[in-house]
């Protein structure tokens, strides 16, 4: 959406996912099996504890994805792993 509206264009009607559930109810999971990639970090307890916003690059084959998020704009994360170490990050900052 951003990019567009850096082009002068107001409004285009992209997809966008919100998914909510009680905690470990598989929202992760939800996620990841719509997008087709591994990119949320997992262990035990509460792991995806904060909302981000994150917009995914699909890429042609041979090439790779990356990310970008909201709280860090023009930043590409490069690769699912670099994006899951965002998240942690970013959740180790702002919810402890």
């Amino acid at each position: 959406q951003d990019a567009f509206n850096n082009v002068g264009l107001t409004f285009i009607d992209l997809p966008q996912i919100a998914v909510v559930g009680s905690q470990s109810s598989g929202k992760s999971s939800v996620l990841e099996n719509v997008v087709g990639l591994d990119f949320l970090p997992r262990g035990s307890g509460i792991v995806t504890r904060r909302p981000l916003v994150l917009q995914l690059v699909n890429q042609p084959p041979g090439t790779q994805e990356w990310g970008e998020f909201l709280h860090l704009p023009n930043q590409k994360f490069v690769g699912m792993e670099d994006i899951r170490n965002e998240i942690v990050r970013e959740t180790e900052r702002v919810a402890p």
